[in-house]
């Protein structure tokens, strides 16, 4: 069985991922660092993750149908 999120990309992360809006399937049971490998980026503490909205944990567990954002945190001063 898999399931189907949906990945919003942005910023630096879009070209290594192939793009701003992914459709990706995954094994049932998959985690959100799953849904970062399967989106070919690199799990580095510089990409965050949002799912539903939420910011969420490298093994918070997806389901099918969530919408996932990746970004990188943009500082200044």
């Amino acid at each position: 069985m898999t399931i189907s999120v949906q990945v919003s990309v942005f910023g630096a992360l879009r070209k290594p991922a192939g793009g701003a809006e992914l459709d990706i399937d995954l094994p049932a049971g998959a985690n959100v660092a799953d849904a970062i490998a399967a989106c070919g980026l690199e799990d580095r503490v510089d990409v965050w993750v949002l799912v539903d909205g939420n910011r969420a944990g490298r093994n918070e567990p997806l389901s099918d149908g969530a919408k996932l954002t990746f970004f990188s945190p943009v500082g200044g001063g």
